[in-house]
This record gives C-alpha cells, sequence and structure tokens, in this order.
C-alpha cells in the first residue's frame, strides 16, 4: 500500500496532466464456499482485496486472499492493458504473477487475453485464453450473460484447461448476481468440473469502488 501511496504522489507531483488521467479503483470479496473439497468436506471461506491504478488503459495492482485453509492464502501482481473498439468489443492483454506463502512461495504466472461484446442491451459473452509459458499449460474459458432486470444478472461459463503430466479437464458453472447498489453485489453460483471431487456451491458478497479519478 506505500508503494501505491508513493506512486500517486509522484504523478501529482510530475503535473495536473498526469493526475487527471490516473484513476485508482479498490475493492473487496467475502466468499463462503460448501463441500468445496467433496461431498461433507464443509464450509470454507475467503476474503479478498484489490487496488488497482489506471492510467489511460495501461493498469496494475494487487490482489490478496486469506482463506480458511492458509495454504490457499495467495496474492498476485499483475499488469495489463486494455481498452474497447468502437464496436463494443472489450480487449484486455495482461500477466499475472501468483504467490502462496503458506504453500511454496513464488509459484508461476499467467498471461491474460480477454475480450467482451454485448449482443444488443441485455446479453453479452466472453472469451479468457490463459497461457503459462513456464510450464507450456493453456486455458480457455466462454462465457455468458443476462441482464432478467436492472439490478438482477444470469451467467454461466464454461472452460478447459490443461494438467501438467495429464490431459484436459473442463469446469463450469451457473449463478445470479443481484446488485445491492452501484458498488455492492451479490452472487450465488454452482460449479461443477470433470477434475473436481463433487459438485458444489459458492455465495459472496462483493464491493468494488474508486478511490480517485474516473
Amino acid at each position: 500500500m506505500k508503494k501505491i501511496a508513493a506512486v500517486v504522489g509522484m504523478i501529482f507531483l510530475a503535473g495536473p496532466g498526469l493526475a487527471q488521467g490516473l484513476t485508482v479503483y479498490d475493492g473487496a470479496k467475502l466468499k463462503f464456499t460448501q463441500d468445496e473439497d467433496g461431498p461433507s468436506t464443509g464450509f470454507k471461506s475467503y476474503l479478498s482485496g484489490y487496488v488497482e491504478l489506471d492510467f489511460s488503459g495501461i493498469y496494475g495492482g494487487i490482489w490478496g486472499r486469506a482463506a480458511s485453509d492458509d495454504l490457499l492464502d495467495e496474492y498476485d501482481l499483475y499488469l495489463g492493458y486494455r481498452n474497447e473498439t468502437a464496436s463494443g468489443l472489450s480487449y484486455d492483454f495482461s500477466y499475472t504473477r501468483y504467490y502462496y506463502p503458506n504453500d511454496g512461495g513464488n509459484c508461476c504466472g499467467e498471461y491474460l487475453l480477454s475480450l467482451g461484446m454485448p449482443f444488443g442491451d441485455k446479453v453479452s459473452g466472453s472469451l479468457d485464453v490463459y497461457h503459462d509459458p513456464e510450464f507450456d499449460l493453456s486455458s480457455a474459458y466462454v462465457g455468458g450473460t443476462f441482464a432478467a432486470t436492472d439490478a438482477l444478472e444470469l451467467s454461466a461459463n464454461w472452460g478447459t484447461y490443461e494438467v501438467d503430466g495429464a490431459g484436459n479437464e473442463q469446469e463450469w458453472d451457473l449463478g445470479a448476481t443481484y446488485y445491492l447498489g452501484e458498488e455492492t453485489a451479490a452472487d450465488l453460483r454452482y460449479y461443477d468440473g470433470s477434475e473436481y471431487a463433487g459438485s458444489y456451491w459458492g455465495l459472496s458478497l462483493s464491493w468494488d469502488s474508486t478511490l480517485f479519478g474516473g
């Protein structure tokens, strides 16, 4: 947090023009899952948060998570660029480095190409392609969202991913997101996959805001 504050301060000192182009975002999420590790394995909880700086589409940030199982504690550093075409196609290219402080430390990194496209006022689609250059593993996910009302969205995602030393696996989810306000949302989701010990449910409450700019 001190480093991010220092960067913001340097931009202010550099001049009002640079400061006007800067946006700082932050957010947090509280998530609960039931039987994530298989039938009758009980509840897990996760608390995550992030801070992100964006300047003319170039962005970078830090994301962290504390889990009830401390082996799943994680923090990520990421850097990318995002924009949108006149037709409404959004695109985002980024690199993320993953760290697990209680399970090996510096794990690995992935490149991500993310595309999103609206189809009318209520339907949108997405495509996310990941690649880990260190282990030469890739994954791809497609998703769809339907805005049932101004506050309620229904969505589904399906993906396939490579497993080191094995074949491809698939995973999918289906759920609903209810927006409690401009910054807060609740999400109830069903998860399953070919490598999963069993299907499970997840409930999350998220909060996202703009600290500066925008």
